[in-house]
């Protein structure tokens, strides 16, 4: 087959994957994508199954249009060509519109030949109809008109339209669904910035530094980035911009003993260990031995040689002593709602009650953390999330609960932000949400403590 046929069919099967037998998409296609050679191939596998994903209530929206059955009847291979199909047509303008039908149709031909008419029927119906597409009234039921416009769960959507209203939420669901920058760590430890974009430069990579970070740069064409020079000789980490301001928030020091509960992959870590100029300890848990090995690797690479993995729950870590602890990060298991636009099958992983099991979790890893932080030491707490409950509640029960513990003012921490009046205020006092829609960063959030000293 011609390299788009092959690059189809192989997205159909991630799909199957993904959606029949809920694997992880960028799992899925690490998998796949490490046996293709074809860097056309690998392009438009990475654009066809984050794109199906990322717009599969749209797409399916738009296919019910022409079925007589619901989607649901069809055969799960014939759903997956169906979609594969359907969105080239209406997304990708470079693949002409009869060579993503014929192709869907032949897919379906050799899948289960009784549903070849179906499949061109609807196709083709897809094709004329365009995006003319009989939406749902965006007056009358905004909550359905974005759920279905931009592929978003109705629970996730209803819950921003009451925070937010409708101009911001549809924001947030459009952003979600733009393709995501991809930003670096610079390891200062090897090199400085300004360096760094020089090199990578040299290797054709285009680079900018970015505004909020003193190490973040973000980068485009850069392609298989672990066959570049740089990144083999360890001079930077992939590393979102906004989960590079805990380590700037918790400040550790060389020399210091620092805990970093839940550790893996190590990108937070390492960052500690860099602004510790590699010198002191770092006790990195974790509760997967496969990540704990991600982690030794990345230090590796970087030439970190202070961090101590170990194995353990974050809610137990055995062998750490209360009160021993200078500086200890909580970068706590959450909901992940604030990065949907990095995991495009996310949004279809995750139940509103998760929002109820995550946050006490969250609570308990924070509680036993607390225990080992010493006297005038210091705690941050962190999550991807946008969610109230995994955030501010969560530190606000904290407080409750742990009178022996005081907000720390997070401003003066973050001179290269540019925040708002209405971020200043919860940063006086301890805690900051970005959030993409108002920020421009993934959706994240910070609140510090420090033990009172006796």
């Amino acid at each position: 087959m011609m390299t788009k046929n092959k690059a189809r069919w192989q997205a159909v099967q991630i799909l199957l994957r993904v959606n029949e037998g809920g694997s992880y998409a960028n799992l899925a296609l690490q998998t796949s994508l490490q046996y293709m050679e074809d860097s056309r191939d690998r392009q438009l596998v990475t654009i066809l199954v984050n794109g199906v994903l990322k717009n599969r209530n749209l797409l399916d929206f738009a296919l019910r249009l022409h079925l007589r059955k619901p989607l649901s009847a069809l055969p799960a291979q014939v759903r997956e060509i169906l979609r594969v199909s359907a969105f080239q047509i209406l997304f990708l303008d470079k693949i002409p519109a009869a060579a993503a039908i014929n192709e869907g149709v032949e897919m379906v031909k050799r899948q289960d030949n009784k549903f070849t008419g179906l499949a061109n029927a609807v196709l083709r119906q897809v094709l004329l109809q365009d995006w003319n597409i009989p939406w749902p009234d965006q007056q009358r039921d905004p909550l359905r008109y974005l759920s279905v416009r931009y592929s978003h769960p109705e629970w996730m959507v209803r819950r921003w339209l009451k925070r937010w209203g409708f101009a911001e939420t549809e924001k947030l669901c459009d952003l979600n669904n733009q393709p995501s920058l991809t930003w670096i760590r610079t390891n200062t430890l090897k090199i400085s910035r300004a360096e760094l974009l020089l090199v990578l430069q040299a290797e054709g990579v285009k680079a900018e530094a970015g505004a909020r970070v003193p190490e973040s740069i973000i980068i485009q064409d850069f392609g298989a980035l672990e066959r570049l020079a740089s990144f083999q000789a360890g001079y930077f980490t992939v590393q979102d911009e906004s989960s590079q301001l805990a380590a700037h928030v918790l400040q550790p020091a060389p020399g210091q003993t620092v805990l970093d509960v839940c550790s893996a992959p190590g990108g937070k870590t390492t960052h500690l260990a860099q602004m510790m100029t590699n010198k002191g300890e770092i006790w990195a848990f974790d509760i997967y031995p496969h990540k704990l090995e991600l982690l030794k690797r990345l230090a590796e690479r970087l030439g970190i040689d202070i961090i101590r993995p170990v194995l353990g729950d974050a809610r137990i870590l055995p062998g750490v002593e209360s009160l021993s602890m200078q500086r200890v990060l909580v970068d706590a298991p959450c909901s992940g709602l604030g990065i949907i636009r990095r995991k495009a099958d996310l949004r279809w992983q995750k139940q509103e009650s998760d929002l109820v099991t995550l946050p006490e979790l969250q609570r308990q890893i924070l509680d036993q953390a607390a225990r080992c932080v010493a006297e005038g030491g210091e705690l941050l707490y962190s999550t991807c999330s946008i969610e109230p409950e995994e955030n501010f509640e969560v530190a606000k029960t904290f407080r409750l609960n742990h009178p022996e513990f005081e907000t720390v003012d997070i401003s003066p921490t973050l001179p290269f932000m540019q925040l708002a009046e209405e971020d200043l205020r919860p940063a006086r006092k301890g805690m900051l949400q970005l959030l993409t829609q108002r920020h421009g960063t993934d959706g994240f959030f910070l609140a510090k403590f420090r033990r009172r000293e006796v």
